[in-house]
């Protein structure tokens, strides 16, 4: 029993990182597991014969089909591209709510990607992939974000990016550009001019779904307009902070209303393999905290 649960739980880890189920659907497949647990505990205890085979054979075909409701298919035409979530990149500052790699790791990483081959793309031309426009991506493509529009991104992260010959986005909280800790718009116009692209993240970093629909959508509108005032293009991309509206189809609604063409997850984790929904793409949350995570990295970005 403890070594089927344990199966069980590596299992559906491997399959929820590599984005082949959402959140939703993981339960479900929890309750058929449990509901399988509990016919063969049935089983024994009223000595009811019952064919392991055909519980085994209902159970795959429920996870066949369930996979398919989440977008992946087995011929896929598409590749998976990953995309990276960072936050800071700091050796002085530990704050347990903000994910946080040191200076050495984050080079480490940069260093691992450039030797497994991977060049980063940007999000227009995941855009342009995942809306089935013509376009050429590298053998191995990766899009590295960055949330929030912390200082140390152009400090310490920047600097490494320009080493490894890598691009990335970052989703600015409009406002709190300026504030201590934060960039500017100097730092911003510097590393906008040097192929860093930037998004929107809302302008005071709120949960959009604990708010209400217009003050949701004043946060998001607000975040394209001081872009465009001191960047001079239309930003092209945003991600939801702290994942409210990942999943949320009217907040979607409004990111796409206000003028964004794609936005990111926080909470969707995994791997993007197909049928995209380009108004949640899914990333990989960074750092990776202990040994399963690794583990998980590893499998992600082999």
């Amino acid at each position: 029993m403890k070594l089927d649960m344990f199966m069980c739980i590596i299992f559906l880890a491997i399959m929820s990182s590599l984005g082949f189920v959402c959140f939703d659907i993981l339960k479900l497949i929890i309750f058929v597991y449990l509901l399988f647990v509990g016919v063969r505990g049935l089983r024994y205890k009223l000595n009811i014969r019952i064919k392991k085979s055909k519980v085994f054979c209902t159970a795959f075909v429920l996870l066949f089909f369930m996979t398919f409701l989440t977008g992946f298919t087995y011929k896929n035409p598409k590749k998976p591209i990953p995309v990276l979530t960072y936050h800071r990149v700091n050796d002085e500052v530990y704050d347990a709510k903000v994910p946080t790699v040191s200076v050495k790791q984050f080079e480490k990483q940069m260093k691992y990607l450039k030797k497994r081959g991977y060049q980063t793309i940007t999000e227009k031309e995941l855009l342009d992939y995942y809306s089935g426009r013509k376009i050429k991506l590298p053998k191995k493509p990766i899009l590295i974000t960055f949330d929030d529009g912390w200082r140390d991104n152009y400090e310490n992260a920047y600097p490494i990016l320009k080493k490894y010959g890598f691009t990335a986005t970052i989703f600015l909280a409009t406002g709190k550009i300026g504030e201590d800790e934060y960039l500017t718009w100097d730092m911003v116009k510097e590393m906008y001019l040097n192929g860093i692209a930037f998004g929107g993240h809302t302008r005071n970093h709120i949960n959009l779904s604990k708010v209400y629909l217009d003050t949701a959508e004043k946060e998001i509108k607000w975040s394209f307009e001081d872009i465009e005032k001191n960047l001079g293009v239309k930003p092209l991309s945003f991600c939801y902070p702290y994942g409210g509206g990942d999943l949320n189809k009217s907040i979607q609604h409004i990111v796409k209303k206000s003028g964004f063409q794609i936005a990111f997850a926080s909470y969707n984790y995994g791997i993007n393999m197909g049928n995209v929904n380009i108004m949640a793409v899914r990333r990989i949350l960074m750092p990776r905290f202990n040994k399963l995570h690794k583990l998980e990295m590893f499998l992600l970005l082999w």
